[in-house]
C-alpha cells in the first residue's frame, strides 16, 4: 500500500512551549500565538523557564513570587480543559500512547470517544435570537441586585472580575464565539434577580423597567428561553461558565418552576464540574481567581446535590464530597463596624465571610455521608428487630456528626448568640445610621446565621427520620421504643426551633424558597406530638409552633408560591391533627366506646377532594385490624405506638409527594 505523502516539518519537539500548553501538558509549536491558544481564545505568553538541572540547585537569592497580573480571571479568560483526576483514563492513555508531548501532534484531539474536544473554532460575530441584551444601566441594576439578594446564599461567582467582564459584554449587542460562557453567565445572573425583584414592587429598578417600556415577566420568559437555546454549546465548550449557569439555572427550576428540570441541570452541572476535575486543586503552587471560583462552584454542587437527594429521596450523583477551602477573600471580607460587634474571643480568628459558605458545604456533605448510611441498611419496608436496632445505631451516628458540626459554628454565624439578650435588636436599630454596604453586608450575615440554623435544624429532622418511619408492635424491643422517643424528641424540638425563625426577613431574597420549605417540613413535624400525646404540654407547644409557621408563611404569600402552598397544606393537616388528637384522647378504652373507634376510623370531615393532603392524612387503616389496642392512660406502650398506624409514616409520605408537587403546579 503506497503511503500518504509525509509533512515537510521536521517532528521535533518544540523547544519552549507556551505556558498555558505546558501546564495542560498539551501540544504547542514554534509560532506565537499558537494554535490551541487561538482556538481557545486565549493569551498566549511564554515564561522563560530554567534548564532542570538549575532547579535541582538549591536557590541562592529570595523566592520568586508570582506577579498579580499573571492571575487567570475565569470570566475574562476561558479556562483550559481538565481530564479527570482518575488513572484509568482511556483519553489519557491513548495519548501517552501516541506520545503526543514529544512528538508535537494532537492526533487525539476531539478524536477519541468521550475526549473533552475545543471551544468551536467558528468565531463570528452572534447575537441574541429571543429578545434584545436590556439596556446597560438595566443589567447593571440587576446585577447589583444578584450579588445583594443571592450571591450571599450561592457562591458561584467571583465578584470584581464577573463585574469587569460584565462591563465588556453588556456594552454590546454582538460578540464572538470564544464570548459564549460570559454571556449566559450574565443573562444567568438577570435572571435570577429578575425572578427575586417580581414581587417586590420597593425595588428601585422597576422604574427603569419602566422607563425602557420592559416587561419583567416577558423579559424572564426570554431570557431563559435565550439560555436553554444555547446550553448546549455551552457544554461543549467545557469551561466554568457552564457550570456555574446550570446551577445557577437548576436554582430557578428548583424553586419557581419546574423540580423535574431542576434536577436535570443539576446533573448536568455535575457531570461538567467533574470533567473540568473541580474536585481537585489546579496543579499551580499560587492560588489564583480561577482555582477560588472553581473551589466555589464545587462546593455548591456539594450542597445542591444533597439537597435534591433529600427532596427528590433519590441517590447521590457525586463520588466526591470533600469540601475545598476557599482562600481569596478580596469579595468576602467583613466590614470592620460588624466585627467589633463580634470581637473574636472564641480562637476562630474570623476574616472572612467564605466561613459561611464553607460551613453550609460541610453540612451538606455530612448530610450526604447520613443518606448513604442509611441507604446501605438496605431495609425492607417492614424492619424486623435486627433491623430496627441498625437504624437505632445509625440514627446515634448521624446524630453525633451533626453536633460536631454544629459546635465549630463561630459567634458570627450562630444565629442563637445573634439573639441572645436582643443584640441583634439592638444592632437593628444602629444600622439606620451607617452607609448602606454596611447596612446590607450586616444583614445578610445575619441571614446567613438564619440559614445555617434552619439548615442544621432540618437535617436533624432528616437524620431522626427514618426511624420515626418505622412501623412498631409489641415485639418491638425497648431500646427500640426508647430511641423512638429520643428521636421524635430531638425533631419536634428542631421543628420548634425552625418555628420561631423570623422568616418574614427573607421576603426579598431568593432564599425565601428555601426557607418556606424548611417551614413545611418542621409543620409536618409538629402535627406529630398532639396525636403521640394528646392535651399534654408537649401537644399544646407543636400546635402553636404550627400556627406560627402557618401565619408566617401567609405574610409572604405575595413573595413566594412555597409560603402559599405551605400555608395551605398546614392549614388543612392542623384541621385534621386537631380532630386526631380528640379522638386519641376520648378512646379511653375502644371496646367500652365504639363510637370512639368508629370517629377514629372515619374522623376527618374533611373531604378528600379538597386538597391532597387528605387522601394521604386521613386513616387508611382498618382499627379492627390492629393488634394494639388504645388503653392510652392504662399501657404505656400503647400510648407510644397507639398513632403510628396514621402517623409518622404517612405525614413523610405527604412530605415527599408535597416536595414533589412543589412549583409544578400554581395554588390560588
Amino acid at each position: 500500500m503506497q503511503k500518504g505523502p509525509r509533512r515537510s516539518t521536521a517532528r521535533s519537539r518544540t523547544p519552549k512551549a507556551c505556558d498555558r500548553c505546558r501546564r495542560q501538558k498539551l501540544k504547542c509549536d514554534t509560532i506565537r500565538p499558537c494554535v490551541l491558544c487561538t482556538r481557545a481564545g486565549h493569551k498566549c505568553d511564554t515564561t522563560l523557564q530554567p534548564r532542570r538541572s538549575e532547579r535541582r540547585r538549591p536557590s541562592t537569592g529570595t523566592p520568586s513570587v508570582e506577579s498579580p497580573d499573571t492571575l487567570v480571571l475565569p470570566d475574562r479568560v476561558p479556562e483550559a480543559p481538565q481530564q479527570y483526576a482518575t488513572g484509568t483514563s482511556a483519553i489519557a492513555f491513548a495519548r501517552q500512547v501516541y506520545n503526543e508531548e514529544e512528538m508535537g501532534r494532537t492526533l487525539t484531539e476531539a478524536s477519541v470517544p468521550g475526549d473533552i474536544g475545543m471551544a468551536g473554532t467558528d468565531d463570528d460575530l452572534w447575537g441574541l435570537k429571543e429578545t434584545n441584551l436590556p439596556p446597560q444601566e438595566v443589567i447593571l441594576a440587576l446585577i447589583d441586585t444578584y450579588f445583594y439578594r443571592m450571591q450571599w446564599f450561592i457562591l458561584v461567582l467571583h465578584e470584581p472580575s464577573f463585574r469587569e467582564t460584565a462591563q465588556r459584554i453588556i456594552s454590546q449587542q454582538q460578540w464572538r464565539r470564544r464570548d459564549l460562557g460570559a454571556v449566559m453567565t450574565v443573562l444567568a445572573v438577570a435572571t435570577i434577580s429578575l425572578q427575586a425583584v417580581l414581587p417586590d414592587q420597593e425595588w428601585p429598578g422597576h422604574s427603569l423597567l419602566c422607563a425602557h417600556s420592559i416587561d419583567a415577566k416577558e423579559l424572564l420568559k426570554k431570557l431563559i428561553a435565550e439560555i436553554r437555546s444555547r446550553l448546549l454549546d455551552l457544554l461543549e465548550d467545557c469551561r466554568i461558565e457552564g457550570v456555574q449557569v446550570c446551577l445557577l439555572l437548576s436554582c430557578y427550576y428548583m424553586f419557581h418552576s419546574s423540580p423535574n428540570l431542576a434536577w436535570t441541570m443539576f446533573g448536568m452541572a455535575a457531570r461538567a464540574g467533574y470533567a473540568l476535575n473541580l474536585q481537585s486543586k489546579s496543579p499551580s503552587l499560587h492560588p489564583s481567581i480561577a482555582d477560588e471560583t472553581r473551589s466555589r462552584c464545587w462546593n455548591h454542587i456539594i450542597v445542591s446535590d444533597t439537597f435534591c437527594s433529600i427532596i427528590y429521596g433519590r441517590p447521590a450523583s457525586l463520588e466526591s464530597t470533600i469540601v475545598r477551602p476557599l482562600q481569596l477573600v478580596d469579595d468576602l471580607t467583613i466590614d470592620p463596624w460588624l466585627l467589633n460587634q463580634f470581637p473574636v474571643h472564641d480562637g476562630s480568628g474570623l476574616t472572612s465571610r467564605a466561613a459561611f459558605h464553607v460551613l453550609k458545604a460541610e453540612i451538606y456533605a455530612v448530610a450526604g455521608d447520613i443518606l448513604q448510611r442509611f441507604r446501605r441498611l438496605n431495609l425492607p419496608s417492614e424492619a424486623k428487630e435486627q433491623g430496627l436496632e441498625a437504624i437505632v445505631q445509625t440514627t446515634q451516628e448521624s446524630d453525633a456528626l451533626l453536633n460536631n458540626w454544629r459546635a465549630r459554628i463561630p459567634r458570627l454565624y450562630d444565629f442563637e448568640y445573634w439573639n441572645l439578650d436582643g443584640r441583634w435588636d439592638r444592632m437593628h436599630e444602629q444600622l439606620q445610621t451607617l452607609p448602606l454596604s454596611t447596612k446590607e453586608q450586616v444583614e445578610t450575615v445575619y441571614l446567613q446565621a438564619v440559614t445555617l440554623q434552619l439548615t442544621y435544624d432540618g437535617m436533624v429532622i432528616q437524620a431522626h427520620r427514618p426511624l420515626l418511619e418505622q412501623k412498631m408492635n409489641r415485639l418491638t424491643p425497648r431500646t427500640v421504643i426508647d430511641a423512638v422517643h429520643r428521636s421524635l424528641s430531638l425533631a419536634t424540638a428542631a421543628a420548634l426551633r425552625v418555628s420561631r425563625i423570623p422568616i418574614h426577613i427573607f421576603r426579598n431574597h431568593f432564599a425565601v424558597a428555601f426557607a418556606s420549605m424548611q417551614q413545611f417540613t418542621a409543620g409536618v413535624i409538629l402535627c406529630i406530638p398532639p396525636t403521640v400525646q394528646p392535651l399534654t404540654a408537649t401537644a399544646h407547644e407543636a400546635k402553636d409552633g404550627v400556627v406560627r409557621i402557618i401565619r408566617a408563611s401567609r405574610s409572604l404569600v405575595c413573595y413566594d408560591r412555597i409560603a402559599r402552598q405551605t400555608e395551605q397544606l398546614l392549614t388543612e393537616l392542623l384541621k385534621v391533627t386537631i380532630q386526631r388528637e380528640l379522638t386519641h384522647a376520648l378512646a379511653e378504652n375502644p371496646e367500652t366506646n365504639p363510637d370512639a373507634a368508629t370517629s377514629t376510623r372515619h374522623g376527618s370531615s374533611v373531604t378528600e377532594d379538597s386538597i391532597t393532603t387528605h387522601a394521604v392524612i386521613t386513616p387508611a387503616t382498618d382499627q379492627t385490624s390492629d393488634p394494639i389496642p388504645r388503653p392510652w392512660a392504662s399501657d404505656p406502650l400503647a400510648a407510644v405506638m397507639g398513632p403510628y398506624d396514621f402517623l409518622p409514616a404517612q405525614a413523610f409520605q405527604q412530605l415527599d409527594d408535597t416536595f414533589g408537587a412543589f412549583g409544578e403546579c400554581e395554588c390560588h
